[in-house]
């Protein structure tokens, strides 16, 4: 049986992140999860329980970084 992730790790969390340079990586919008090129700006981070992989979504317009 695998090691299940603490529910409290801080990685599980969103968190303020800058991109400097375009990656792959796993987009989240209100449609799902999907791969895509991330490009520079800013962005709110967190890792997948699923994955095991950061998912980058935009910052909403209320909340400012």
């Amino acid at each position: 049986m695998q090691n299940q992730p603490a529910l409290n790790d801080p990685d599980y969390e969103w968190h303020p992140r800058r991109v400097a340079f375009p990656r792959v990586g796993l987009l989240i919008d209100r449609n799902g999860v999907r791969t895509g090129v991330i490009w520079p700006g800013r962005y709110l981070v967190r890792k997948s329980r699923t994955f095991s992989k950061w998912i980058y979504r935009q910052p909403s317009a209320v909340r400012q970084l």
